[in-house]
């Protein structure tokens, strides 16, 4: 079973049902397992002994584009690992040699027609390597600290846990639900083949145009909203107007604020907000309905159904049969936290988000919580810098209001944190900058940093004071 037969028995069962909605280019299950079929045919004609058990790198410049390439190598017997967008040529190559990949497959999507694609396979003269699971995919780690390493799944490792997420998320036959960015995020990936299990319909686009979104929720009649944080946030900024026919909005990734969760209700005034915590190498840990703004935004709420979460050493781990194969279980992403007298989880973030300046311990999940606290401030992202006399201090980038000065900024600052808590380096961004996926690229606020900063993390007079 894969997702290819799950879309084969979608079409059969309902032919003219709306399944994929991009930009206002309709496809009905029918006509999206005929566009699937006639790429299969064609590589299967130039391919035939390529593609079957092989792992193969898929790189797609369109929305349909890498889900038809997706569904097509998986009829071929294929495992597709989607490619984030805008990787170097180099690092496209790292990832095919030290993954042992045995092809690149690149779509590219005629401009007068979404359902044309031109497309081009490179093979790596790597032999095919044995896979101990029964695995239909793969999917990239963010690659944050060296090449991305692909992790695979079976069917059943998400399918499995379909039955328990939708029903959580009001994923059913009948939901139109709205996702944004590229499928090489897992958690667009996993929501679409969500919807598709459900036999429901997905709407999208192919831009970051948030007042497009707006329209596109309007005129489709969502039901159903899986963005992440960032995301949200610049929807909230440019769609003023109520959408009273959503029902339910999940999202996951970073952390809501008080305000993000006010200014959500007040734009989806009848739907439940879902706040999940999950990881590419696992799945869905615990959820948090967030009815309450004032409610601690650390609190990640309860394990869902079937997963059993503990805490050893401040490390969380998680038990649950649905994760990449080859994890022993329990589990640990070296996340931090703990789990409250209700057996909430109140996250505390990655190991190494901890900063230890001066000998005082400061999380910079927390101090980017406080900093988004600050009336005026829009965004916040807190990076840990080198110290030659402190050991590490901090620095932070910040999104502000426009009506608001630097100066002002500055002052809020100092008066709501403690003094050590104080950012060293602190700049302003008129917005953050996002990765292919809609996470923001702390990669590139940390290249900004390194030529912010000396050799010995000492800051460079005039460059940290922001705009």
């Amino acid at each position: 079973m894969n997702y290819y037969t799950l879309l084969q028995q979608g079409a059969s069962r309902q032919p003219e049902k709306l399944f994929l909605v991009v930009d206002g280019e309709e496809w009905s299950y029918q006509r999206f397992l005929m566009l699937v079929q006639q790429l299969t045919g064609q590589l299967a004609e130039r391919l035939p002994k390529e593609l079957s058990g092989a792992d193969i790198l898929l790189l797609a410049d369109t929305f349909a584009g890498q889900l038809a390439g997706f569904l097509a190598l998986q009829a071929l017997k294929a495992r597709p690992i989607l490619m984030h967008h805008g990787l170097p040529p180099q690092q496209v190559q790292a990832i095919l040699q030290e993954n042992r990949l045995q092809g690149l497959l690149v779509l590219s999507a005629n401009k007068n027609d979404q359902s044309d694609f031109d497309w081009s396979f490179k093979r790596t003269g790597n032999k095919m390597v044995p896979h101990s699971e029964p695995d239909i995919l793969g999917v990239l780690s963010s690659g944050s600290t060296g090449t991305p390493k692909v992790m695979y799944r079976t069917y059943d490792s998400w399918a499995g846990f379909f039955p328990v997420q939708n029903p959580i998320f009001h994923v059913g036959q009948a939901t139109r639900l709205f996702l944004q960015g590229s499928l090489s995020f897992t958690g667009n990936l996993n929501t679409l083949q969500s919807v598709l299990y459900a036999g429901g319909t997905i709407v999208t686009s192919q831009w970051m145009h948030c007042r497009r979104w707006g329209q596109l929720l309007r005129a489709w009649d969502v039901d159903v909203i899986y963005l992440i944080p960032t995301k949200l946030q610049l929807l909230l900024a440019s769609h003023p107007a109520v959408l009273p026919k959503v029902r339910c909005l999940f999202t996951g990734s970073q952390l809501l604020s008080a305000r993000n969760i006010r200014e959500l209700q007040q734009l989806l005034p009848g739907a439940e907000l879902v706040l999940y915590y999950g990881a590419s190498e696992l799945n869905y840990i615990t959820y948090a309905i967030c009815e309450d703004p004032d409610r601690d935004p650390c609190n990640l709420g309860r394990p869902f159904p079937g997963v059993k979460v503990t805490v050893r050493d401040g490390l969380i781990y998680v038990d649950t049969p649905y994760h990449v194969s080859g994890v022993p279980v329990p589990f640990s992403v070296k996340d931090t936290g703990r789990l409250n007298e209700d057996g909430e989880l109140i996250f505390a973030g990655r190991r190494d988000a901890w900063v230890n300046k001066g000998g005082v311990k400061i999380s910079t999940l927390r101090l980017e919580n406080e900093l988004r606290a600050i009336p005026g401030i829009c965004a916040a992202v807190v990076l840990p810098v080198s110290d030659s006399l402190r050991g590490s201090t901090l620095a932070a980038f910040l999104v502000k209001e426009e009506t608001v000065t630097a100066k002002a900024m500055r002052h809020s600052i100092r008066q709501a944190l403690l003094p050590v808590e104080v950012p060293r380096v602190i700049t302003f961004l008129p917005q953050m900058p996002l990765n292919d996926r809609g996470k923001v690229d702390r990669t590139a606020l940390r290249r900004q940093l390194d030529r912010m900063v000396g050799v010995d993390g000492e800051c460079l007079i005039g460059q940290c004071a922001g705009k």
